[in-house]
């Protein structure tokens, strides 16, 4: 009866050091629901394609002024290249882009007319004033912000849409981590930030938020113009889009910025030849600022190229199939395989393993191995 109880304490006893063991080797997130962040539906957080630090594809040097850049190729989601993309600097106007987005989102009626507060009211440093009691629409209130730049317009915005500033900044914050702009920290609607030394972002995440901002047809319509006319009270007032770029027939917007802190600021989205890209300078100066931008979409456009790897309409391997009676079969590969490349500084391997030399009969759509295709390995 000893010896049974003995074996049988033994017997737990393994059960329980290899449970531990189990329990050691595999750690308990893996037995876990993975935390999930909430999304707009059909909208990918991770769209921009990088390692944690932001790493872009290729490291070429490109004389540029600004601090802070990044090129991001839209269709592919790749990070082209980048200059301290991850630093945590002020954005200035470009904050702009998430109010303006954000107030498209939660309005109904766009000619709904509203008055002006006095907390929106005043010069806060924009093109022209707004008193308190002015009338004007929602429209004409985007327009304001996005095209002219107008500081008071985004206050007026965020008033109407959350009831004040504060919560509407929060909404901001909260649509920064919606979309993965983990190291964007907003404090106010137009990006004025003396008294506000919080409020910064990265060039990434000014790229994350200026792609699904330029996904909304409103928005993008907006940002792309250069000059419109709006009407406050009764009087009507000619809006000048800051952004130069426009009069390239490429550029298609979206917003510049400046404050002491911030230096010259621009994001843009281009259009060159069928490849979407935005670009973003940070801490340029009023005479780089555009120029730093041209310079890299030029540089994609001399250096990179969408190549064709693997083209499904040409034979990849012609074998020999059967035993007694024996054909030549040509294999082609499922589908194309086309990737973005720098144009010298990509080696290219292709490599062809049959899974099976197969028998006949054989038939066209069987597969009988697989393509692999390495790209500086």
């Amino acid at each position: 009866m000893k010896k049974q109880l003995f074996t049988n304490y033994f017997h737990i006893t393994i059960i329980l050091l290899f449970f531990f063991l189990v329990l050691f080797l595999f750690p308990s997130h893996l037995f876990s629901e993975t935390p999930s962040r909430e999304c707009k539906p059909g909208y990918d957080n991770k769209r921009f394609l990088s390692d944690d630090n932001n790493a872009a594809l290729y490291n070429d040097f490109i004389d540029i002024e600004a601090t802070n850049a990044i090129l991001v190729d839209t269709e592919t989601g790749n990070v082209l290249w980048g200059k301290n993309s991850s630093q945590s600097v002020y954005p200035a106007s470009i904050t702009k882009i998430m109010t303006g987005i954000l107030a498209i989102e939660n309005i109904e009626d766009f000619n709904e007319l509203i008055e002006i507060s006095e907390n929106a009211s005043g010069v806060n440093h924009s093109a022209f004033f707004f008193n308190k009691g002015d009338r004007i629409n929602l429209m004409d209130l985007l327009k304001a912000a996005l095209i002219s730049s107008h500081n008071n317009a985004t206050i007026a915005l965020a008033e109407y849409v959350s009831g004040s500033t504060e919560s509407f900044i929060r909404m901001m914050n909260d649509k920064a981590r919606e979309l993965g702009a983990y190291n964007t920290n907003f404090e106010n609607t137009n990006g004025l930030d003396s008294g506000f030394p919080g409020h910064k972002t990265t060039a990434y995440d000014i790229a994350l938020i200026s792609s699904y901002a330029m996904d909304n047809e409103l928005f993008k319509k907006i940002v792309s113009t250069v000059s419109d006319e709006i009407t406050l009270n009764d009087e009507k007032i000619t809006l000048k889009n800051t952004n130069k770029l426009l009069e390239y027939d490429y550029i298609k917007g979206i917003k510049t910025g400046y404050t002491e802190n911030a230096g010259f600021c621009l994001a843009a989205f281009s259009d060159l030849n069928g490849r979407s890209l935005i670009t973003v300078i940070l801490n340029s100066s009023i005479d780089a600022r555009e120029s730093d931008a041209l310079k890299l979409i030029y540089w994609a456009e001399n250096n990179i190229k969408m190549v064709k790897l693997i083209d499904s309409e040409t034979p990849l391997e012609t074998i020999e199939v059967g035993e007694k009676t024996t054909v030549y079969v040509d294999l082609y590969a499922e589908e194309d395989i086309s990737k973005m490349m720098h144009i010298t500084e990509n080696h290219v391997e292709i490599k062809n393993t049959a899974l099976s030399r197969g028998d006949l009969p054989l038939n066209a759509g069987d597969k009988i191995g697989k393509v692999s295709v390495l790209v500086n390995g």
